[in-house]
């Protein structure tokens, strides 16, 4: 199943915003499986900056006082919960359940 970057992105801001959806496992594991674009099971920072979109990325980065690039890296990291430069499925899954 693949998902537009719009569900993708809008699904990944409402989280990251504090926003608690009932999003089932299934269509996470479907997100992560679209942004794995070199299908090793991982999302790298990489992937990660190859899925976004740049409508409100200026915005969201001014609102938390950060350069693009700062924000970019703090959105991947909220993600990458072990810190070793990848993100799974569970860790997507992690991430929409907090």
């Amino acid at each position: 199943m693949r998902y537009s970057k719009i569900v993708l992105i809008t699904l990944l801001i409402g989280i990251l915003s504090g926003c608690t959806a009932l999003v089932p496992d299934s269509m996470i594991k479907g997100i992560h499986k679209d942004m794995d674009k070199n299908r090793d099971g991982y999302i790298d920072y990489s992937e990660y900056l190859q899925s976004g979109s740049n409508d409100n990325l200026a915005k969201e980065a001014k609102d938390k006082n950060m350069t693009i690039e700062e924000y970019q890296k703090w959105e991947f990291n909220q993600a990458d919960g072990n810190r070793d430069g990848k993100v799974t499925a569970e860790e997507l899954i992690e991430l929409f359940r907090r």
